[in-house]
């Protein structure tokens, strides 16, 4: 096996970091055109409301992308998860229909997470809007496993930058005719954007499915349905953990002091954080797909946790600086209120890079393992501080809604990256003294 280098790291890393940070801009840029469109509190507020609960609901399939990295040997495996992720994806557009078509939708938004009624209104028809958004992305996930592991990750960044142009126009689009109300505009032009990405992403992979994947041979042990449910079940509930965190946070902040404003802050904030944050999932990618042994594990963990603390220290020179300000009033278009509700929020994640940082490395290595049990329980860690901190800011602290909610997440993330540490430690030592890191039990 060739030696693993920092080069070689990098070249494949950074058109996936690049690919997670275009992703990453789509809502700071959705929310920009609705902070200068009709109504933008109340735009702002659904929108992000909207996302939130779509993506609790698309959670399950979002791991198709580390299933297809790790499992995808062969054409006769990718055939075998292709064939897994129709029944996963038919089951959560289902999921959506009947959480959003039918009288479920005003108990979730109304009863449930106690969003104004106003607001709730607005968030209905973006979230119907919404359901057909899962099926894409799990589809274009599992052909990007076979991409990456081909080494074609430029093709990757280059679809998402294809995907954020059909946003941007057809957010422009909409917003000219000034007809479409802000969130369910800013739901239809994702949806549409995510469709074109996915069939770039599908075109690009037939190369590689039809080149170096059809040339290897049929594993001695074929996979089953039963195994990778096995495999992938703790998984799917992790990510429906993860993703179940933003709807609790936008439920406690409903219930903080100023809280309309604050519904409108904290996408705001949090999706500035999240461009820093968002490229550390690349590096769990990179993780499952270069560790082999202990010298590419010590390799790749370097370069991982090097990466980790250029973005968190990226993230502070804007939160503790003049810049802060620059990004929120003239390229979010945030008036002076949601402004100051969304910088103290920001300031408070600075930390999150560093801490997605540790999730990616050793989530991508017990993935490798096939302990994925291990990744279900330390997103109950996570969210259990989550929780904690809500109550504890709610009962005691008074603080804003958006403070709250960076107080929250911060919390959670980093508990979980404690956890993660910990129960990693034993894996660690046995990828330090065995031979290449199977990817079953």
């Amino acid at each position: 096996m060739q030696k693993l280098t920092y080069r070689g790291i990098t070249l494949l890393y950074l058109p996936l970091a690049a690919s997670w940070v275009l992703m990453l801009m789509e809502a700071p840029f959705v929310n920009a055109f609705l902070a200068r469109g009709a109504a933008p509190e109340l735009s702002l507020a659904a929108y992000g409301i909207a996302l939130s609960i779509i993506l609790v609901v698309e959670a399950p399939i979002l791991m198709m992308l580390e299933l297809s990295i790790a499992l995808s040997r062969d054409p006769s495996a990718f055939h075998k998860i292709r064939q897994f992720y129709v029944f996963v994806g038919l089951a959560i557009t289902g999921l959506g229909l009947l959480l959003f078509y039918t009288p479920l939708c005003p108990i979730l938004l109304c009863d449930l997470m106690n969003i104004p009624p106003k607001i709730a209104e607005a968030t209905v028809p973006a979230l119907r809007l919404f359901v057909w958004w899962p099926f894409p992305i799990g589809w274009r996930r599992i052909y990007q496993g076979i991409l990456l592991n081909d080494g074609r990750t430029r093709i990757i960044s280059i679809a998402t930058g294809i995907r954020l142009l059909v946003l941007l126009a057809v957010m422009a689009a909409g917003q000219s005719l000034a007809t479409i109300p802000g969130a369910t505009l800013g739901s239809a032009a994702m949806v549409l954007a995510v469709i074109v990405e996915t069939f770039v992403i599908h075109w690009a992979a037939r190369s590689t499915f039809e080149g170096n994947l059809s040339r290897k041979p049929p594993s001695a042990k074929p996979l089953t349905l039963r195994y990778l449910w096995l495999f992938y079940l703790p998984l799917a509930i992790t990510t429906v953990l993860r993703q179940g965190i933003r709807p609790v946070i936008s439920a406690g902040i409903a219930a903080a002091p100023m809280a309309e404003l604050s519904l409108a802050a904290w996408p705001v904030a949090f999706s500035l954080a999240a461009i820093f944050w968002g490229p550390t999932m690349g590096l769990q990618q990179v993780t499952i797909a270069l560790t082999h042994d202990r010298d590419s594990w010590h390799t790749v963990s370097r370069f991982v946790l090097a990466t980790g603390i250029a973005l968190t220290l990226g993230l502070a020179l804007i939160s503790y600086t003049p810049l802060l300000w620059v990004v929120l009033g003239r390229l979010f278009g945030l008036s002076e209120t949601v402004a100051a509700l969304a910088a103290p929020a920001v300031r408070i994640m600075v930390l999150l890079p560093l801490a997605y940082t540790f999730h990616a490395l050793f989530t991508g290595l017990l993935v490798k393992r096939a302990r994925t049990t291990t990744l279900r329980t330390a997103k109950i860690v996570n969210m259990g501080f989550v929780g904690l901190a809500l109550y504890l800011g709610l009962a005691y602290a008074g603080l804003w809604g958006s403070v709250l909610g960076a107080v929250a997440i911060s919390a959670g993330s980093l508990a979980e990256a404690v956890w993660l540490y910990w129960r990693s430690r034993p894996v660690i030592k046995l990828v330090g003294t065995s031979g290449p890191v199977e990817t079953t039990t």
